[in-house]
């Protein structure tokens, strides 16, 4: 008895360490998308537009609009075409929770 309770206490605790180790993974990965953005756009400059504080929505539209076409640009449709759009949304989250003053 005493046993299974430890195995089940040692199981749910598994559990939860991979579920924030996934959290954690996921917020790497968004960041090290993000970084490639940030690249160009950065805060202070007009062109390319800094991305920091945008909607997260709004900023989701304007990269799926790249993607799929419905927005033109020179360099961004390029690019946005290889992102998934888990990524995409990623991406879009995480400039979405930075303000501009960041």
């Amino acid at each position: 008895m005493v046993g299974t309770m430890i195995r089940g206490a040692a199981t749910a605790f598994a559990s939860t360490i991979a579920a924030v180790a996934a959290a954690h993974a996921a917020d790497i990965d968004a960041r090290a998308l993000a970084a490639g953005c940030a690249s160009c756009h950065q805060a202070g400059q007009l062109q390319p537009p800094a991305l920091e504080g945008v909607a997260r929505d709004e900023l989701l539209a304007k990269l799926r609009g790249f993607r799929d076409g419905s927005r033109s640009g020179t360099l961004m449709p390029q690019l946005a075409r290889g992102y998934t759009d888990a990524q995409l949304a990623a991406v879009a989250e995480y400039f979405a929770s930075r303000s501009s003053m960041q």
